[in-house]
């Protein structure tokens, strides 16, 4: 897979699995630092987290997910965003774009 140059913001993909690099503090939060994604033409696209904004919990007939909301870096735009971690399969995805 080849790195891609940033498509615009309205071609990012919702509610694809996301590669995570995230860190752990010593109490087990989470934070999410950067995350990659394959794009359909195949293409590996790396987006920076500027900030995580928020984070909470949530169990909707019995899946439990943690929300991020961040600002993230997509080529030159900054946009805000809601990731979600499936606790149970430990997977990562972009739940929408708020900005």
């Amino acid at each position: 897979m080849e790195e891609a140059a940033h498509m615009p913001i309205e071609h990012y993909p919702v509610q694809i699995p996301i590669q995570m690099m995230s860190i752990t503090d010593r109490d087990g939060r989470l934070t999410p630092i950067w995350f990659k994604f394959e794009t359909e033409e195949h293409f590996v696209e790396k987006i920076m987290i500027e900030k995580t904004i928020s984070r909470d919990e949530s169990n909707k007939v019995g899946i439990r997910e943690m929300r991020f909301i961040c600002s993230a870096i997509f080529g030159e735009q900054r946009r805000l965003l809601e990731i979600r971690y499936r606790i149970e399969s430990h997977q990562w995805r972009i739940f929408q774009f708020l900005s």
